[in-house]
C-alpha cells in the first residue's frame, strides 16, 4: 500500500541503512548479553559476583558522562559529517572491545573493557539518535522508531538464545569474534549512505530537527 512505513523506509536510504546497522550492531551484541555474566565468573580470575555488579555500574556511569555532552557537541556543529564521524568512531570502539573481550582475564582488564565498551556506545548512541531524527519521514517518525525498536528487540532475542548455544558449543571467543563482526558490519552500512561521509550531492534536507526520544537499555 502507499505511504506505508515498509515503502516509506525502503525509499528513505539513511533510514533504511541506520535500522539495518542497528540491526547488526545490536543482534551481534545480543549474543554476548546473556553469556557475560557466567563468562565473568569462570573466566575473569578473581572476579565474583560484586565484580559483575561493578562492571555495569562503570558502563553506565562512563556511558552516561559521554552520551548526553557529546550529543550537546555535535548538535552545535552544521555539518551532518561530523556526526558521521563520531558515529562511525563510536561503531568501531565496539568492534575493538568486543575482540579485546577474547584477551580479558584479570579485573582490571574487564574494568577497561567495560570503559571502552561504554565510551563507543556512548559515541554511536549520541549521533545516531540524532542523524536518525533528522531524516525521518514526518509523517512516519513513530512508526519508524517502533519499527527499529521492533526489529532490536526480535534480533536481540533470537541471538541471546544462538549466543548460549555457540558459547556452549564452541567456547566464549567465537561470540566474541562474531559480535566484533556484525559491528563491524554495521559500520558498512552506516559509511555507505549516500553523501554522508562519501563525496556527492546533498540528497535532501532534514525533516525532523529534534531528537526522538531512544531506549538507553537496548
Amino acid at each position: 500500500m502507499k505511504g506505508n512505513i515498509w515503502e516509506s523506509i525502503r525509499r528513505n536510504k539513511v533510514v533504511r541503512n541506520f535500522i539495518i546497522s542497528d540491526l547488526a550492531l545490536f543482534g551481534g551484541w545480543g549474543l554476548i548479553s546473556p553469556i557475560m555474566s557466567i563468562f565473568v565468573i569462570e573466566k575473569v580470575d578473581g572476579a565474583t559476583l560484586i565484580t559483575v555488579g561493578a562492571a555495569a555500574t562503570i558502563y553506565w556511569t562512563v556511558r552516561s558522562l559521554v552520551e548526553l555532552p557529546m550529543a550537546f557537541i555535535i548538535e552545535k556543529t552544521k555539518s551532518e559529517k561530523d556526526d558521521m564521524y563520531v558515529l562511525i568512531s563510536g561503531i568501531l570502539l565496539v568492534a575493538v572491545s568486543a575482540l579485546w573481550l577474547g584477551f580479558v582475564d584479570t579485573v582490571p582488564e574487564l574494568f577497561a573493557f567495560y570503559v571502552v565498551h561504554a565510551l563507543g556506545f556512548g559515541l554511536y548512541a549520541s549521533a545516531w539518535s540524532g542523524i536518525f531524527s533528522r531524516h525521518l519521514d514526518k509523517s512516519k517518525a513513530s512508526s519508524s522508531w517502533a519499527m527499529d525498536h521492533t526489529v532490536l528487540g526480535i534480533a536481540t532475542g533470537i541471538t541471546g538464545l544462538v549466543g548460549g548455544y555457540f558459547a556452549q558449543r564452541f567456547g566464549f571467543n567465537i561470540i566474541f569474534l562474531l559480535a566484533a563482526a556484525t559491528s563491524f558490519i554495521a559500520a558498512v552500512f552506516i559509511f555507505i549512505v549516500p553523501d554522508m561521509i562519501l563525496p556527492g550531492k546533498k540528497t535532501g534536507s532534514a525533516v525532523i530537527m529534534d531528537h526522538s526520544p531512544r531506549s538507553t537499555t537496548k
